[in-house]
């Protein structure tokens, strides 16, 4: 039990305090059986049937205070000498002075008598206490060796491991948790979880890391019962997600940390933070492919991993092309592609614009660490697909005119990233000039699009449609028909232009 107790001097009783110690002296006088440990071992013979006898005996003066004092004040039995001076007091019939002691942070009034020691008078005078009852019996139990578990009116003594179910539930009720079903349990199963196994009863107590409370619970557990090592009969683990195929999925609390925890100066909340971190972040730095999104370990499997993912096509190829050559493990979570590629921004940015480009236009970039990773990608891919792209297609020179280098700037951006490309143009490249503006929505609209006129006229508007077919014709060519197809836009626009 471990409670530390502080001797704080005397006092006149309390009258009502006194009524109640003179009751419960009584109540031992009667029966003096109710302070025998209930037998849950395998002793070969009980350990407390000398101290019984000794208190049988005493049947015979238990009216005698002076005799009772006297019994109370010779021989080495501690619990049969506290029980001579606690039934004393009834003898006596009064308890003019009061002892007390600091107890545990509180403060214990109890009856001084004999040669006692001030716990085991504690011990025995509050007998009906399932924690303070302990003060009588634990020295016996260090000595040879006892395990003592007090709750409700009980307390039952093993030489081994055993604790009573009743016990463990006597000693739960008192943490701040409403558990459920067997009265063990949060209720939830996944995320961070911490298990505290009882190993002789074959129970577990189990809080999830949502659950969890800044308080630590083994204390709870441990509080009522006594033992030389009270932890021998308990496992704590914290079950987590962080792990590599073919490892642990938790991780067994030993050593320093479980003594802190079990002390109370490690809390259960506290524990599977503490262990969640560092599993993620050994996963992070163990170089084993590995994917973890929240609380889901989808192992090594990327193709699921990538499935899960949100983000833009060209966020989840730069992904998929990055880790299957570094094998690197993703530890998130969200869902979100732009937090996995955060990971390793900084440090790779140029891997991922070459997955999504080449090594020329990933090195023209230069430094990206600092920009959107979905955007630095996306102008990667642009500028490398424009390149076989503008080889393709007829180059008009510096030479062509304001309206050649528009249509050839919407086709060119259609070509290399379709309608997103090329409504994206339209907005760099649309004038104040009503044709402009005409030229742009015919070009969207021969792209698939929708288009919001550009603040066209009708009669404008009748002028872009028009433009359509001969907007289609150019998007669709190449080669040489580009160059004529061009030429027979310039025309239709009545541009006065030619190439």
């Amino acid at each position: 039990m471990g409670r530390k107790m502080r001797f704080r001097g005397v006092k006149h009783t309390p009258k009502r305090l006194e009524e109640d110690l003179l009751a419960k002296a009584k109540e031992l006088w009667e029966d003096p059986s109710v302070l025998r440990p209930k037998c849950a071992g395998d002793c070969r013979k009980c350990h407390f049937d000398k101290t019984f006898k000794r208190i049988a005996a005493m049947d015979r003066i238990k009216d005698d205070e002076a005799a009772l004092l006297k019994m109370a004040s010779r021989g080495g039995d501690d619990i049969a000498k506290a029980y001579a001076a606690t039934i004393s007091l009834h003898a006596a019939q009064s308890i003019p002075y009061l002892a007390t002691a600091k107890l545990g942070g509180e403060e214990v009034s109890f009856a001084q008598r004999g040669a006692v020691r001030n716990d085991k008078l504690i011990g025995c005078q509050y007998y009906d206490d399932p924690k303070m009852r302990l003060l009588l019996y634990n020295t016996l139990a260090s000595k040879k060796k006892l395990r003592m578990y007090s709750f409700g009116d009980e307390i039952v003594c093993s030489d081994r491991p055993n604790m009573p179910a009743e016990y463990l539930a006597d000693a739960l009720a008192e943490a701040p948790y409403d558990f459920l079903g067997d009265g063990l349990s949060c209720g939830h199963g996944s995320g961070g979880m911490l298990k505290i196994k009882i190993k002789s009863l074959g129970k577990e107590v189990s809080i999830c890391e949502a659950c969890a409370k800044e308080v630590s619970t083994v204390p709870y557990i441990i509080s009522r019962h006594f033992a030389k090592d009270p932890l021998e009969d308990i496992e704590v683990r914290v079950e987590h997600s962080f792990h590599s195929e073919g490892q642990e999925s938790f991780e067994i609390i030993s050593g320093d940390v479980l003594k802190k925890y079990a002390n109370g100066q490690l809390t259960d909340s506290g524990l599977i933070r503490t262990v969640l971190k560092d599993k993620a972040e050994y996963l992070k730095g163990g170089g084993v492919a590995t994917y973890v999104i929240g609380n889901e370990n989808l192992g090594s499997d990327l193709g699921a991993f990538l499935a899960r993912l949100r983000g833009t096509d060209i966020e989840t190829r730069a992904l998929e092309g990055f880790l299957r050559e570094t094998g690197r493990p993703v530890v998130i979570k969200s869902d979100r592609a732009s937090e996995a590629l955060g990971l390793f921004w900084k440090d790779d940015y140029r891997s991922l614009l070459e997955v999504v480009s080449d090594a020329e236009t990933a090195a023209a970039m230069g430094d990206v660490s600092k920009r959107v990773p979905a955007d630095a990608l996306r102008e990667a891919h642009s500028t490398h697909i424009s390149k076989d792209v503008v080889k393709s297609l007829p180059d008009f020179g510096k030479r062509a005119g304001p309206f050649t280098v528009m249509a050839d700037s919407l086709a060119k951006a259609y070509k290399v990233g379709g309608l997103d490309f090329l409504l994206d143009e339209v907005e760099a490249s649309t004038k104040r000039d009503w044709k402009y503006r005409a030229l742009a929505h015919a070009f969207t609209l021969a792209a698939g699009g929708e288009d919001e006129h550009h603040r066209l006229k009708a009669d404008e508007v009748e002028f872009a449609m028009f433009l359509v077919p001969f907007s289609k014709q150019l998007l669709d060519s190449s080669g040489d028909a580009y160059r004529e197809n061009m030429n027979t836009l310039l025309t239709a626009l009545g541009s006065g232009e030619k190439v």
